[in-house]
């Protein structure tokens, strides 16, 4: 039996069968939404739908005192304010895929005042955008049944290979739940710096080790934040942060020797993090996830800063019917997984999910067609991200087994693992 160890080396074990089965770790995704996940799994989904089908889903929950789903895009459905209406009298909170933006009907406007966010507020439609979902949230709640949603994500995860995730949860819950089996890396997002401070006070970081902040949005919601405006559409975009104020977050997990990480999709936004990291010249490892349209002189200044960038191969596809209407030309300076290999930039691969579906393997085969090797991929997916997380990469969670060594040639492992 050849055993995968942290020097990224198969090493042969002799073993009372001595098969000949090449045996890993488990895979870890470094940016998911872990409870999110588990809400996605037990309700009903919007991706793919019509507003027909989205109406009867709606209806479906009429005894219901209200009504949260995920998941609808333009392609598909564009719901507004007055459709809702017409389908329900309690409040709807209908997120798009992307998680930036979302509808709301007239009864959500009677329960939220939104008057500190008008820039985020499109009151004739009801689509609402990044900030300005928080306040839903608050109002609302984040979650329906945070044990369930962790147990049933966790089950589903632990099947598909993945035994370590770097999260995204903590929204108006006190402290994150463990994972029985799963090891959980939580990353506490913050909207603005007193928040930061408020958590520092309550004691969050006594136990969770890393800050997160949306700096923009998505290419879908065209809310990314670009040097130029968007081909389709009037508007650059929003950054929704204060340099400034980025600048102190920053030097505050310095200081408390805290992970940042940073969403940021938009070019103009990976830029004004870089001049932030230049201007902080930070000692400590940080990451910006997503990273999606990057420029060659940006990533010359992201390896001379030693940033990590976190990014989703998924996406590489799944965003391929929107690249051109929103960029046009650009579309060349998105996703450039095999340039940042080659420029030896540090890289986490993750999914996003519940944007994405969590498939590793998908991911493997999709980045070793752009050039990237397989055994770069593998260890990037089970040992790299040990450097933020700090957990032992072991075989007690569970592990993969391949029929071959998946160095030279990917093959579908066999997961094992006790549940």
């Amino acid at each position: 039996m050849y055993k995968l160890k942290n020097d990224g080396i198969f090493h042969y074990i002799n073993t009372k069968v001595n098969s000949n089965k090449y045996i890993t770790p488990l895979i870890t995704d470094t940016h998911m939404h872990l409870l999110g996940l588990g809400e996605k799994l037990r309700n009903p989904n919007l991706e793919g739908k019509s507003l027909k089908e989205i109406k009867n889903i709606i209806l479906n929950k009429k005894d219901e005192k209200k009504i949260i789903l995920r998941g609808w895009s333009e392609e598909f459905a564009n719901p507004t304010k007055e459709y809702l209406d017409e389908i329900s009298n309690v409040p709807v909170f209908l997120i798009r895929r992307c998680g930036h933006v979302a509808v709301i009907n007239s009864k959500v406007f009677e329960l939220i005042d939104f008057s500190n966010y008008e820039e985020y507020i499109d009151y004739k439609t009801g689509r609402i955008t990044e900030q300005s979902l928080e306040l839903v949230y608050q109002k609302l709640g984040y979650y329906t049944d945070i044990n369930e949603d962790l147990k049933v994500a966790e089950e589903y995860l632990l099947k598909k290979g993945y035994g370590y995730i770097h999260s995204d949860d903590l929204h108006g819950i006190k402290n994150m739940i463990d994972g029985d089996k799963i090891k959980i890396f939580e990353k506490v997002a913050v909207n603005n710096y007193n928040e930061l401070i408020d958590y520092y006070n309550s004691g969050y970081f006594n136990k969770y080790k890393s800050v997160k902040v949306y700096t923009d949005g998505s290419l879908g919601g065209r809310t990314a934040y670009l040097i130029n405006e968007y081909n389709d559409f009037n508007t650059k975009g929003e950054f929704v942060w204060d340099l400034e104020e980025l600048k102190k977050v920053l030097i505050f997990c310095e200081n408390n020797n805290l992970h940042l990480a940073l969403h940021a999709i938009g070019d103009e936004a990976i830029e004004n993090i870089l001049n932030v990291f230049s201007d902080v010249k930070p000692k400590n490892i940080h990451r910006i996830i997503h990273a999606s349209i990057l420029h060659d002189e940006q990533l010359k200044k992201i390896k001379k800063l030693n940033i990590i960038l976190d990014m989703q191969p998924a996406f590489i596809e799944s965003d391929k019917s929107i690249l051109n209407k929103r960029l046009g030309k650009r579309e060349n300076l998105t996703y450039r997984f095999f340039d940042i290999y080659n420029k030896s930039i540090p890289l986490f691969f993750s999914s996003d999910s519940p944007i994405e579906v969590p498939d590793w393997y998908r991911d493997i085969i999709t980045l070793n067609k752009l050039g990237l090797p397989l055994k770069y991929i593998l260890n990037t997916m089970i040992y790299f991200p040990k450097v933020i997380d700090n957990f032992e990469r072991n075989f007690k969670i569970g592990y993969l087994e391949f029929d071959n060594n998946p160095f030279e040639k990917i093959n579908k492992p066999k997961v094992n693992i006790d549940l």
